[in-house]
């Protein structure tokens, strides 16, 4: 917790200062969802409300993000998620490499954390790919995925992801879309599926802004 309150700060001082305030921004949003889904497999029985807060600067963010989950799927009853990395683009390759830390409530359990790196590439104006790479130090599991993306028209996109966890783990996959209708509204469906479960199809609705 203490690495993330030290960027949070660090983020804050370079957004006060002089050339790098234009840099500076605080976005806000939720999400609400039919299930809570991770990796394929769900983590709450009903809809989960998903809020989160993100400050960035000059690449560099840090966030929070929340969710309800099922005492029986999750082993506690929310989620919270504390992050940060830095990401940026050079060309069509866009990269992340950050960190989320994982804390479980009702019962509190700061169970786990995991490092990521991600890469994308636009193919073309209309077609892009991407890998993830996130690693867990403490179960020593190993999460790759591969990601495709299709913007077909205006304001809608397409997308398939694959993946897999090492060490008795699982593979998952999933496909979907979403439609944006401006002003940070947008709605999505994707089916979720798995070689250990059966497959579920997940309705959401995203609105974000920017708080400066």
């Amino acid at each position: 917790m203490k690495p993330i309150q030290t960027a949070l700060a660090a983020i804050c001082l370079v957004g006060a200062s002089g050339a790098a305030a234009q840099d500076f921004s605080i976005t806000a949003g939720a999400t609400l969802t039919s299930r809570y889904m991770s990796d394929g497999l769900p983590l709450s029985k009903s809809p989960a409300f998903q809020p989160f807060v993100e400050l960035e600067a000059s690449g560099f963010y840090a966030g929070l993000w929340a969710s309800n989950t099922s005492l029986a799927l999750a082993g506690a009853r929310g989620e919270l998620d504390l992050y940060l990395g830095y990401r940026n683009e050079v060309g069509p390759l866009s990269y992340d490499l950050g960190y989320t830390r994982y804390i479980y409530l009702s019962p509190k359990d700061n169970c786990c954390g995991e490092a990521h790196f991600e890469m994308g590439y636009a193919v073309t104006d209309m077609l892009n790919t991407g890998g993830r790479l996130a690693y867990d130090p403490s179960s020593k599991k190993l999460n790759t995925s591969a990601t495709l993306g299709l913007a077909p028209v205006e304001n809608l996109s397409l997308d398939a992801t694959i993946g897999q966890i090492n060490r008795g783990g699982h593979r998952y996959w999933s496909a979907g879309g979403s439609y944006a209708f401006g002003d940070g509204v947008s709605a999505s469906a994707a089916w979720h599926d798995t070689n250990i479960d059966k497959g579920r199809a997940v309705f959401s609705l995203d609105y974000s802004f920017n708080i400066r």
